[in-house]
């Protein structure tokens, strides 16, 4: 007979990794114990940060009109002034006729 195994949630293994921590705040492990729950903490958290970067990379795309993945932007493309040139403050200083 099989057993199927229940897939643990991200927060389930965030959940974890905090009891992990609190053990060790906890000051109350030999330093065998330590040890071994730091190691643990370890790769949990190296786990959680591979699904976090993984999630990422999939908010960082966008579907296009043939409902095909493509990067949300190009690489040298800045959108950090959401498309608009020029935007924000002009010196009034700038354009002043230099002939003082």
């Amino acid at each position: 007979m099989a057993t199927t195994r229940k897939k643990v949630t991200f927060e389930e293994q965030m959940a974890n990794l905090q009891e992990i921590v609190d053990h060790l705040q906890q000051g109350n492990l030999s330093l065998d114990e330590s040890i071994k729950e730091f190691k643990d903490g370890m790769k949990l958290a190296n786990k959680l940060q591979t699904q976090l970067d993984k999630a990422d990379k999939t908010l960082a795309q966008l579907m296009n009109d043939d409902g095909q993945l493509e990067p949300a932007e190009k690489a040298g493309e800045d959108l950090s002034n959401n498309g608009v040139n020029n935007q924000g403050y002009h010196s009034e200083f700038t354009d002043q006729d230099k002939s003082n």
